[in-house]
């Protein structure tokens, strides 16, 4: 990945996760780059499972996509596992193996997408965010809300731990 390809994947989830919070943990980056050439490390990380062409980054919720014909008219949904993205300076192009990648995921009923744009990625997020069945919403915020109480308490006993106090 370049630094171009670096700097609007980080744009991306930096707005992600401030938009987002209770699907931030859910978006994420598989470490799959810059261990070409370092022999050792390269081979325990294909080892370890690192597979070539994985998209930059791989959201965990399932959604669909509204089908529609030539004419406009809505025909069916398609419903999607989770979802991929590759990002990509508007010049730049899929190595092979990512176009492999890709073949293998959709075949697999996952959405792939090459996000050259910021604005691309909004559109994205925000039309697959819409989508999501309403059950699979609530079981998210349930658990998010889970983890962001359980971190507090951790914090506050943490707090009162530091100062010589017992929690009230």
């Amino acid at each position: 990945m370049n630094h171009e390809e670096q700097k609007l994947q980080m744009q991306c989830v930096s707005w992600f996760r401030e938009l987002y919070p209770q699907y931030a943990m859910l978006l994420t980056h598989p470490i799959n780059e810059g261990y070409k050439g370092f022999g050792r490390i390269g081979g325990i990380h294909k080892a370890e499972g690192t597979t070539k062409g994985v998209p930059d980054l791989l959201f965990f919720m399932p959604s669909a996509e509204n089908v529609y014909n030539d004419q406009g008219i809505l025909i069916g949904v398609t419903i999607y596992h989770g979802l991929g993205i590759e990002f990509k300076t508007p010049k730049g192009k899929q190595s092979q193996e990512q176009k492999d990648f890709e073949k293998m995921f959709t075949a697999a009923q996952y959405k792939y997408v090459v996000i050259r744009s910021i604005d691309d990625f909004k559109k994205l997020m925000n039309e697959w965010i819409k989508m999501i069945h309403i059950e699979f919403r609530r079981r998210v915020a349930a658990a998010h809300v889970e983890i962001v109480q359980a971190a507090e308490q951790k914090e506050k006993e943490q707090f009162y731990k530091v100062i010589g106090k017992k929690g009230e």
